[in-house]
């Protein structure tokens, strides 16, 4: 292997005759051809991280693990851009991975676990200039990303992936967000040159400027090459070179403000961070935000900011969100009562879209959870923040999973559209992250939806009646469907099963802030009982996953009022309750939403459906231990704890056809019945029903 390294070390004298060190610049290049110093070149099958002294496996950072690393790379001669080799990169999982390797950006040869945190970087101000050839397979993804610590996994700088067809978007989860393409299925060069002083990372393709960002994590450290779902690529010609930055005496820089994003109306406090770019302590400073024509400043006093450091000034004051796409302008000036500074970096804009809210648009964003789940903090989190930014225009619904809180119809049917945990769906769109949720929730509130709905309930005896009066905008023509949701506040519980399994005790995976200040590094990695409230706790759903389909066709105008019935559990608490109403589109997505408290629906009171057009009960807990097995089935599909109360047994396939109207009794004969996902319907004798969705093979 070829490696080049170019050390230079600067120093910049003062004008009181001190010297000021900067730190070095390395030029550093990798061909994977053949070792420095006239060495045996590599060969096919050689592992990257084991054999090189400048290549590190994520694991070996990570976990200290010694070779042989399971996450290692191999050299390969089947492709190459400069001959003979190159590294290949293959998802061999199905998933992602499990290849995972690092180029820390520091010239220190043999990094392990006991000298990381003695290397130059991260890099917090200079410039860095990173490139390298790739070729993506035809059809195939590529991914890899920019560590902003130098231990992984703490903190993405950038992440950058790569689709299938030729569209490339970096984002990371403070809000970067930026897109380019590139040539599929051919070699060519990616190139990014960082600005980390005035926070400028441009990018280049084939030496072509794609365009630059302002990054709001604006530190690195080292890329990753990982291969996610479906990636395939091969990598050549490695290089980067950093040129450290020359400090004034005294310079405040602007160095990012947090991304602002909300609805139209919405007040938002501005969140600007201020950098000491010069070599003199800051003790004051003002700043100033220009939105919209408005401006709000802070004075801010009393610092002890030497060089380097940064300060984040949250302003008390607020700026509200207008329709469509301004820029937010901060500058800051008076450094220290007025003395001259260099004035090139004391002004930064982001642009701000404020998103207009269709009327009466609620999103609902469910979320797939459980307390043996150790990221799912991060699920729970992200909803409590769309509580906080969204109150009023989204619903958050917890399914849990294999934990005293599950709903096994609804956990079955979101398992169905999602891939692991935590998982997110916002109007049952794609899976996404839940730290993801507000980026969907923005492009759904503006939809103008189909129709409105409010609940209204009564308690009869065990049972919450429960009616949603629906409120037509739009024709709903066929196909259409209607869901309905009890969602818990404030659940506790006592034992091990209601103990949260946490991922970032310790503050390894960085932190976890919650809405109300704590962060989940703080807490235990296995949360005890009596610390943990649960919340948006899925209850019930009616009458199942995907909804009863609506018989009718409703112009704009109609009203119309379905009923349902829920049986209450005496360990609910009603207080806590929400009533949540989906109406899902011919499309799957739900079209719009709706939420009254429990208390707010009793005071509306419930509406008689006896004169509806249509009529839906809702399964209560007592019929949630009712099984269908083998599930998928063959032949035979045997019914346990079926009530004595049942009316009807019947099986319908996806698009709501009966296929078996059986004899009542457990056992089934379903052998006639063709391959597919069917749901298993029992209606009782006081029209409840109960769904559990069945696999025949």
């Amino acid at each position: 292997m070829k490696n080049i390294y170019k050390l230079v070390t600067f120093l910049i004298l003062l004008t009181t005759a001190n010297t000021y060190a900067q730190l070095p610049s390395i030029n550093f290049c990798d061909n994977f051809d053949s070792f420095l110093g006239g060495l045996p070149p590599f060969t096919t099958g050689d592992p990257i991280a084991e054999t090189s002294t400048n290549w590190n496996s994520w694991d070996e950072l990570m976990n200290g693990s010694v070779a042989p690393f399971i996450d290692d790379c191999e050299v390969s001669a089947t492709e190459f851009y400069s001959a003979p080799n190159c590294l290949y990169i293959i998802d061999q999982t199905g998933t992602g991975g499990p290849q995972d390797i690092l180029l820390m950006f520091d010239n220190t040869p043999n990094i392990t676990t006991a000298n990381i945190n003695t290397l130059m970087t991260p890099y917090v101000s200079g410039v860095l200039t990173y490139s390298h050839m790739m070729k993506v397979v035809s059809g195939k993804t590529a991914y890899f990303n920019f560590q902003a610590e130098n231990t992984p996994g703490v903190q993405w700088a950038l992440e950058v992936n790569l689709d299938a067809l030729g569209g490339m978007v970096m984002t990371n989860t403070s809000g970067t967000n930026f897109s380019a393409s590139y040539p599929n299925g051919q070699w060519f060069e990616i190139k990014f040159v960082i600005d980390l002083s005035m926070n400028n990372w441009e990018v280049f393709v084939d030496n072509v400027s794609q365009g630059s960002f302002a990054n709001t994590i604006n530190q690195i450290s080292s890329i990753d090459l990982f291969p996610n779902a479906n990636s395939e690529f091969w990598i050549d010609d490695v290089c980067y070179d950093y040129q450290p930055a020359m400090l004034d005496p005294l310079n405040a820089q602007i160095s990012t403000i947090d991304a602002i994003t909300g609805l139209v109306g919405q007040q938002k406090e501005p969140i600007v961070n201020i950098r000491n770019f010069g070599q003199n302590t800051i003790t004051s400073f003002d700043v100033t935000v220009d939105y919209n024509g408005s401006q709000v400043t802070e004075n801010v006093t009393g610092l002890n900011l030497t060089s380097l450091q940064t300060y984040q000034v949250n302003f008390s004051n607020q700026i509200t969100l207008t329709t469509g796409t301004l820029p937010v302008t901060a500058y800051i000036y008076n450094i220290n009562g007025g003395l001259i500074q260099n004035t090139a970096d004391d002004t930064l804009s982001i642009s701000v879209t404020g998103t207009y809210a269709a009327p009466g648009k609620i999103v609902i964003g469910e979320e797939g959870t459980g307390t043996w789940c150790s990221w799912c903090p991060r699920g729970a989190v992200a909803m409590n923040w769309m509580d906080e930014k969204y109150y009023g225009y989204w619903q958050g619904i917890a399914v849990h999973n294999n934990d005293p809180m599950v709903n096994t119809d609804y956990d079955v049917g979101m398992g169905a559209l999602t891939s692991g945990y935590p998982s997110g769906l916002v109007d049952r769109g794609s899976d996404i992250d839940p730290s993801n949720f507000e980026v969907d929730f923005l492009q759904r509130i503006g939809i103008t939806p189909k129709a409105t709905m409010n609940a209204g309930a009564i308690i009869d005896g065990n049972k919450m009646k429960v009616s949603l009066t629906m409120n037509v905008n739009q024709t709903i023509g066929s196909n259409h469907k209607l869901v309905c949701v009890l969602v818990e506040d404030s659940v506790t519980g006592q034992g091990p099963n209601y103990y949260q399994s946490n991922a970032y005790s310790g503050g390894a995976n960085g932190s976890l802030i919650d809405v109300d200040g704590t962060d989940w590094a703080n807490k235990p990695s296995n949360v005890p009982d009596y610390m943990m409230v649960y919340r948006h706790v899925a209850r019930g759903i009616a009458p199942s996953f995907n909804g009863q389909t609506l018989t009718q066709f409703y112009q704009t105008g109609d009203i119309e009022t379905i009923c349902f019935e829920f049986n209450i559990d005496p360990s609910w608490d009603l207080n806590q309750m929400h009533i949540v109403g989906m109406l899902i589109d011919n499309t799957g997505r739900i079209n719009n939403g709706s939420s009254q408290s429990y208390a707010e629906a009793l005071s509306s009171g419930w509406v008689d459906c006896s004169s509806s057009t249509e009529a839906i009960n809702l399964e209560g807990p007592e019929h949630n231990n009712i099984q269908a097995f083998p599930n998928p089935a063959n032949n035979t599909l045997y019914i346990d704890n079926l009530p004595e109360d049942v009316s009807s047994i019947k099986i319908f396939n996806i698009e709501g056809k009966l296929v078996l109207d059986a004899a009542i009794n457990s056992v089934l004969d379903v052998s006639k019945i063709k391959e597919g996902m069917y749901q298993l319907k029992i209606t009782t004798k006081d029209n409840l029903e109960i769904n559990r969705k069945i696999v025949k093979n």
